[in-house]
């Protein structure tokens, strides 16, 4: 395959480099019993329960609650960074779009659409920056939100902070958004840096021989 070839949207995967408190949320089957048992194999086997602050069945709780919301629509991937003590820091969630035969909007063109929600106002003016990752081109956005609720969602909710990427690999025609949510705004600074530190070692891997990733044979 040569550099000019255009990659289709299920000829590749995304990898990161997770460092330790990032777990996989990701469920295959998204229905509450798969995700009651998976949460309740991470608690027991990612945290030390002589470190936790709250109660493991609590912890169980939260994580399932997390791994059902991450899970809706079948992101590509659901993870959640959580402190040893069993706080979520901030949860992550990837997904790709696009079709083969349609172009692919422009990163001009997806800034309305990454603060665009039904269900939730932004709070001031969100902070936009065009970036050049290793990935490739990305924009990058960072605002809070007050979701809607009460009768015609005119009632104020609660307020999330939310930091979203826009990536678009080289020679491909589909675009991938990775997006971090957490509660706290104390916790933005920790929360942002985890996120930027994660998103320069996303990468695009190829797909070979029937759907698995790895470097295309050098005798082709």
């Amino acid at each position: 395959m040569s550099a000019d070839d255009e990659i289709s949207q299920t000829d590749h995967v995304f990898e990161f480099d997770f460092q330790p408190g990032w777990i996989d949320l990701g469920l295959e089957d998204v229905g509450w019993i798969e995700a009651d048992a998976a949460a309740t194999v991470v608690v027991w086997t990612e945290f030390d329960s002589a470190e936790l602050k709250v109660k493991p069945r609590k912890l169980v709780r939260d994580v399932r609650r997390r791994a059902l919301g991450l899970n809706s629509d079948h992101a590509n991937w659901a993870m959640a960074f959580y402190t040893p003590q069993g706080q979520a820091l901030v949860d992550l969630r990837l997904d790709s779009y696009g079709e083969d035969d349609k172009p692919r909007p422009s990163p001009a063109e997806m800034v309305p659409l990454l603060v665009d929600f039904d269900d939730a106002e932004v709070i001031g003016e969100p902070e936009v920056r065009h970036l050049d990752l290793p990935v490739g081109p990305a924009v990058r956005i960072r605002t809070t939100l007050r979701t809607k609720s009460g009768r015609l969602g005119l009632s104020r909710g609660r307020r999330t902070e939310l930091l979203k990427y826009a990536v678009f690999p080289p020679g491909v025609n589909s675009l991938s958004v990775v997006r971090f949510r957490w509660q706290r705004a104390e916790d933005t600074g920790e929360a942002t840096g985890l996120a930027d530190a994660l998103m320069t070692t996303m990468r695009m891997v190829l797909v070979y021989d029937e759907g698995n990733p790895g470097e295309p044979d050098a005798s082709e």
